[in-house]
């Protein structure tokens, strides 16, 4: 009788186990610092897949498309909770490269473009992230043409090929390069200065402080130089700057880290044969153009708002030469250029591409969420669509509207290229792109969307950037992990740029805008 008991009772423990990868009933709080949902991995690694796994059974939207691509999600359980357990059972450190190795297996095939997970090495201290969507265009041959790849029409600003030429760069590295690079500017006027001082033969009392002062800022402003630029940095030097604020030098300032978030790129340029373009570098454009979104996202500096009105001038000139060419009969045509272009807002739709199509929207696409904790539980198609302007403004229906973009366009710029694909005057040229459309939110939306971020970054031993909902193109196909593809495929040639400032994809576009081929 013993033995029987024993018997089922190994029984009842095996099919416990087995359960705890079967769909539950009710949706596991993984969206917030929860205690119970992370308590077992603070601790361990076995722990934090559980985490990980659940939270994507649970959440994931593109479960029939991983299946349809060959993903047994359950079969991941029982593949990897062997793996992640024995990391548990190691006598050495789990290191953070073992643990990256064992990530980067696990995520590879998965397709969703945004997914980004990170576990916390609870025996290093670090965070190990990984992406799938990074890893799989990492073997793309033509993410290797865009090393050092900045999109810009200067060189044919120089080449006599402009009209008009206006460029702003409110990213913090545009803040940075003036106040370091500039003659008689911030970091070179402190050492024009210190030169200055050191040549006089004799100094007053008042010029020894202010060699002083100098000499010691300048000493912590060298080694900033020779170092990458991140949030830590930036904390450091502006610590710098308020410490040396009595020096008054001249634009000497601090950067606003906000920048990190919603500092974008803009160039505007009318060609001499009347073709307007528009590079952004990502979409924050309502941050600057809407005044409450401003006040949230960069308001209460008086740098901001010296920023804001470089930003809203570049676009401000893009459009009204728009309208006013449009308006006379001389619009020849439109580029949008978002290659490189990381995404960013819906809302900014309205003020790039649908500021040249009519107001209500544009269809690009299909969209479906999670409804419900079962792994197949999803909502049925909706309609996507992109914002377009409702305040009175040109219909560009009768020209050529070109999207440029490269492997690197993701998001909203892959939104983008899907929409001017839908009009009977667009086209897109260039690369393939990035192949990351499901769009994300916060937090805030999780209770009633069944997706969103799995954990608290920097706060619980997981955290899973997972969309809340997958884009589908207009045959409600996805996209994700494919990209959208060109019209006209074009490399890009980084030689001919470095020698010339002549762009390949710019001028295949202006080809295609001149000749209709």
């Amino acid at each position: 009788m013993k033995n029987k008991i024993l018997i089922l009772g190994a029984l009842l423990l095996t099919l416990a186990a087995a359960s705890c990868r079967e769909d539950a009933d009710v949706l596991q709080t993984y969206a917030y610092d929860d205690v119970l949902a992370f308590d077992q991995a603070n601790k361990s690694y076995a722990g934090k897949f559980r985490v990980f796994w659940n939270a994507m059974n649970q959440n994931y939207t593109l479960w029939d498309y991983e299946e349809q691509n060959g993903l047994d999600w359950d079969a991941v359980y029982d593949e990897y909770l062997p793996k992640f357990e024995a990391l548990d059972q190691k006598d050495t450190v789990v290191t953070d490269s073992m643990l990256n190795e064992l990530l980067v297996d696990l995520v590879t095939p998965l397709h969703d473009g945004h997914l980004y997970v990170e576990f916390n090495n609870h025996q290093t201290g670090h965070a190990v992230g990984v992406s799938p969507g990074r890893i799989r265009n990492g073997k793309r041959q033509d993410v290797e043409e865009l090393k050092g790849f900045q999109a810009t029409m200067a060189g044919y600003s120089i080449n006599g090929e402009l009209k008009r030429f206006l460029s702003y760069d409110a990213t913090v590295l545009g803040q940075l390069r003036p106040i370091f690079n500039t003659p008689g500017a911030g970091y070179m006027w402190v050492k024009t200065r210190l030169s200055e001082l050191l040549d006089k033969s004799e100094l007053t009392e008042g010029e020894v402080r202010l060699y002083e002062g100098l000499r010691s800022l300048e000493n912590k402003l060298d080694p900033l130089v020779k170092k990458p630029v991140n949030a830590q940095w930036l904390t450091t030097y502006n610590a710098i700057v308020s410490e040396f604020a009595y020096l008054n030098v001249p634009f000497l300032e601090q950067v606003d880290p906000r920048l990190f978030d919603y500092g974008l790129r803009l160039q505007f340029a009318q060609t001499t044969d009347d073709i307007v373009y528009l590079q952004i570098s990502s979409f924050f454009l309502t941050a600057y153009l809407n005044d409450a979104s401003f006040a949230d996202a960069l308001g209460g500096s008086v740098r901001n708002n010296e920023i804001r009105q470089h930003v809203v001038q570049a676009w401000q000139a893009w459009f009204d030469t728009i309208q006013e060419l449009h308006k006379s009969g001389r619009l020849k045509g439109v580029i949008i250029d978002v290659r490189s272009n990381s995404g960013g807002f819906m809302n900014d739709s309205r003020y790039l591409l649908g500021a040249l199509l009519p107001s209500g929207g544009l269809q690009y696409g299909w969209s479906r969420y999670k409804r419900g904790v079962g792994r197949y539980d999803l909502s049925p198609f909706t309609p996507k669509t992109i914002f377009t302007m409702d305040d009175s403004h040109e219909i560009i229906d009768d020209k050529p509207i070109v999207v440029l973009a490269n492997a690197q366009s993701v998001s909203m710029s892959e939104m983008t290229s899907l929409s001017v694909k839908q009009l009977k005057n667009g086209t897109v040229i260039g690369r393939r792109t990035f192949g990351g459309l499901c769009g994300l939110t916060s937090n805030t939306y999780n209770t009633y969307n069944y997706s969103g971020h799995a954990g608290v970054r920097n706060v619980t031993p997981v955290w899973v950037y997972i969309p809340t909902e997958c884009i589908f193109d207009m045959d409600k196909k996805p996209l994700d992990g494919i990209g959208v593809t060109p019209d006209i495929e074009v490399a890009y040639d980084a030689a001919l740029f470095r020698d010339t400032g002549k762009d390949t994809q710019i001028d295949r576009a202006l080809e295609y805008i001149r000749t209709g081929k």
